[in-house]
């Protein structure tokens, strides 16, 4: 059965606060990327600065995501 409110149960509790506070500050840092797109930055020689802020964006979200469902998700009874 779905539940009403599940945004509202995220915001009760420390982890969910947590979680919600990372993603926010990967999506603040890759709105903050394109400031840099007309300075050429390469990293490690063949990494353009957008492909790599895209990774590290998907990474951040995939691990955080991991780390949340997984150990403090309040609904896995």
């Amino acid at each position: 059965m779905l539940r009403r409110g599940i945004m509202r149960e995220i915001f009760r509790h420390n982890p969910g606060r947590i979680f919600l506070i990372v993603l926010l500050l990967s999506v603040i840092g890759i709105l903050w990327v394109p400031n840099y797109f007309f300075k050429p930055h390469i990293f490690f020689g063949w990494l353009p600065l957008p492909f790599l802020a895209g990774i590290i964006f998907v990474l951040v979200w995939l691990v955080a995501y991991l780390i949340y469902f997984f150990k403090y998700w309040p609904f896995r009874d």
